[in-house]
């Protein structure tokens, strides 16, 4: 299997950086047309476009400056200790050093769900975030193969635009703009990215087994935990139900958001 066709890493880097420029440069861009006309009916066209433009660029970076701390207060979680949780620490730092990757900050959320995720913006370490459910229900290989999954969207920029565009949706939410969200969100994600990552776990942990057995893991887990955190378009795997529009737990987690079943990822890696 080539690692090119399956995992593009700098491609995916390349491409995530784009985006988030791009977004926040079309947003601005667009408001800045919508003041220009209403200018025009009032006598003062370019006034009112560079308003718009300054109104509308400083919502855009607020949006980035605070997205990491608006996100971590969607998941929640406490800081992990070194002594309670070694495991998890001595394998990130294994992972951190073979992948020449900053430690994340660490985090453990108090629920019997095994979940796992990421937050974080680019160029930044971010915070890795784990529920009690999943230190109980993983064995040691599971959660290197969960974590190499979760540094590598981390090291492509996956982390650093999910959380981005999380942001952006809770922020536009409040204007009522949740239709113009969901079709930004699934033109510029893409569902692939999290198969990507599972095979780059494989190959960076050597045993796929591990990555499928995970996935089983969250595939058998009990329901999900409606409403008690958040996020779940970072999470490493969720339930199939969590796409549902049925699902009290949507809104801005999952708005607009896709992702591959579980079915079909573990079907994939047993196929390497």
């Amino acid at each position: 299997m080539n690692q090119r066709q399956w995992i593009p890493i700098e491609d995916s880097r390349q491409l995530q950086t784009r985006r988030m420029l791009v977004i926040p440069v079309l947003f601005t861009l667009v408001f800045a047309i919508i003041f220009l006309i209403v200018g025009i009916f009032f006598g003062f066209p370019i006034i009112a476009a560079v308003i718009g433009a300054v109104i509308s660029g400083g919502f855009m970076w607020n949006v980035y400056r605070t997205a990491e701390d608006v996100v971590l207060k969607m998941v929640g979680g406490l800081p992990a200790s070194e002594h309670e949780h070694a495991r998890l620490f001595n394998v990130i730092d294994g992972l951190c050093v073979v992948g020449g990757d900053l430690r994340p900050a660490l985090r453990v959320v108090g629920i019997e769900y095994p979940v796992a995720l990421a937050v974080g913006m680019p160029g930044e370490a971010g915070t890795i975030v784990v529920s009690a459910g999943f230190l109980k229900t993983m064995g040691r290989v599971e959660m290197e193969a969960v974590m190499a999954h979760i540094m590598w969207r981390l090291r492509t920029g996956d982390v650093g635009l999910t959380t981005y565009m999380l942001a952006l949706s809770v922020a536009v939410q409040r204007f009522g703009g949740d239709k113009a969200m969901q079709a930004v969100v699934a033109r510029v994600t893409d569902e692939r990215t999290v198969m990507w990552a599972d095979v780059a776990a494989c190959q960076a942990t050597r045993y796929p087994p591990a990555m499928v057995s995970a996935l089983e893991i969250v595939e058998r887990a009990a329901v999900i935990p409606l409403g008690r955190i958040g996020a779940q378009p970072l999470w490493f795997a969720t339930p199939d139900l969590a796409g549902d529009d049925r699902n009290p737990s949507g809104g801005a987690s999952i708005m607009g958001f896709s992702r591959p079943l579980l079915a079909d990822r573990i079907a994939v890696l047993k196929e390497i």
